[in-house]
């Protein structure tokens, strides 16, 4: 699946992901539990504890990651490449 790791704004402290697909945030709810603590679930958005960084997933296709220090670009990349494979295998993009 084809994703772009942008950085929303300076001030964010964080980067995004963006899909080409929605993501069924029920079915995405099991993928990220195995990847992070699963903090609070709705319909639109999954908020999660992955590692050091927290990430809001919406359904959108968006994935905010975020962190209390400045992010380097390649530590987006890096977990990118952790989340994306894992809702593929998981059927969920």
């Amino acid at each position: 699946m084809k994703y772009y790791v942008v950085e929303p704004c300076t001030t964010a402290n964080g980067f995004e992901i963006k899909l080409k697909k929605r993501i069924d945030i029920g079915k995405a709810e099991h993928v990220f539990s195995k990847l992070g603590e699963i903090i609070a679930s709705s319909p639109v958005v999954l908020l999660v504890k992955i590692k050091d960084y927290s990430a809001s997933v919406y359904a959108s296709g968006r994935i905010m990651i975020k962190s209390e220090r400045k992010m380097e670009k390649k530590e987006a990349d890096d977990l990118a490449r952790e989340i994306v494979p894992e809702l593929e295998s998981g059927g969920i993009i």
